[in-house]
């Protein structure tokens, strides 16, 4: 009988219809392969029934357990009906079977990632791309890999390679933000702005106004005032377009105050602050830029409340730290300043000498060098699958 191999390469063509009626006709006439039985599988998979379609493939791999697809499928299954456990060992199995398969290692990694096991998402997707090396996705949810374990460059040449196919503002989002992690700020402004421009949303928009303060920021450190000053208000435009986007959007409020901090906006800063500090209780990093915003109002009793409840929440939190003694000693209490100072010499001794410099006369702080650490764009989490 024809039957089988007739359905199977409609199968691969794609066309499920004709499949279908081959498949049909192959049990009307009592027929019960390897190949039926896997076509039954196939599109009962491809009408979600699940339970069913499982069911068929292990009815499959009963008679062959040489079949890689009836496999990877089987995972594919496993993984819809939310037992990733059992979806690894299926798709580990099919790759046993077939090391070439790149679609199981594919939904592997992706399966491994989604578990927060990026180790190992990260072998599978390397296995993908060896086996499959224009495979845009793959080269993208690698660099998503990368960028959970924290290794920025090669995430970067992986969006790098990945931006070639895959054209999302995901991409230049995540892209942008690891640009950020290795201190590319002009390169990392501009994936951000190709993401804002693809979905001007208030996260799209919050991204590139943190992009922009930290290009900013840079400049300020280069003494460049006039490219710092077009840093921040450009920063500005886009943060307040996302705080009317989003109102209840932490990280936008967190980055504009910081912003018109910068800009000795301090008034503006506060106010700002304060809603992040609302909306985002005990948040050390907006606390922390609030007690700024403060200090350059030169209200010392509220920077130095501000920046007391920064050191409570956390002892060790070395800008905090430097910020209360500063204000002590701006208000007089010289006494307290060299407490703080002695707490701060413990953590971070090249800071404490910056402070004592203040304390002794021999310097004037910079408020404008604190810059305040993972203040983050909100990113997604979890990469794309095919």
């Amino acid at each position: 009988m024809l039957y089988p191999p007739l359905g199977m390469a409609y199968l691969e063509k794609g066309d499920v219809a004709k499949a279908e009626g081959v498949l049909k006709k192959s049990d009307a006439a009592g027929l019960d392969t390897v190949e039926t039985r896997y076509m039954h599988g196939i599109l009962l998979f491809k009408q979600n029934k699940n339970d069913e379609a499982l069911a068929a493939f292990d009815r499959t791999l009963a008679l062959d357990k040489s079949f890689a697809q009836a496999e990877y499928y089987r995972g594919q299954v496993l993984d819809r009906l939310g037992q990733a456990d059992k979806a690894v060992d299926a798709f580990k199995k099919t790759l046993q079977i077939d090391p070439s398969n790149a679609g199981a290692s594919f939904d592997l990694g992706t399966v491994y990632y989604n578990k927060g096991d990026y180790a190992n998402a990260a072998t599978a997707y390397q296995q993908t791309i060896q086996n499959d090396k224009d495979n845009g996705q793959a080269h993208a949810n690698l660099a998503s890999t990368y960028r959970q374990l924290e290794r920025y460059p090669e995430a970067n040449a992986e969006y790098k390679v990945a931006a070639e196919t895959v054209k999302t503002p995901d991409l230049y989002s995540e892209w942008g933000y690891c640009l950020g992690k290795v201190s590319d700020w002009e390169k990392a402004v501009a994936r951000l702005n190709t993401a804002q421009q693809m979905s001007p949303s208030a996260i799209d928009n919050t991204n590139l106004g943190w992009a922009y303060y930290n290009a900013g920021y840079t400049q300020t450190v280069a003494k460049n005032d006039a490219g710092a000053k077009a840093n921040f208000d450009l920063g500005k435009t886009y943060l307040q377009k996302a705080v009317e986007q989003d109102p209840k959007l932490d990280a936008a409020y967190l980055n504009l105050g910081s912003t018109h901090n910068a800009l000795g906006e301090f008034q503006d800063a506060v106010k700002v602050l304060n809603v992040a500090t609302s909306l985002h209780p005990n948040w050390i990093i907006a606390i922390n830029q609030l007690g700024k915003g403060f200090r350059g109002l030169n209200d010392l009793v509220n920077a130095i409340a501000t920046f007391k409840r920064v050191v409570d929440l956390d002892g060790r939190n070395t800008y905090g730290l430097f910020n209360l003694g500063e204000s002590y000693f701006a208000s007089g209490n010289k006494k307290e300043a060299q407490k703080i100072n002695d707490r701060l010499k413990k953590i971070d001794p090249a800071l404490a000498t910056n402070l004592n410099n203040i304390l002794s006369g021999k310097a004037v702080v910079d408020n404008a060098k604190q810059k305040i650490q993972n203040k983050i764009p909100k990113i997604p989490r979890f990469p794309f699958t095919n």
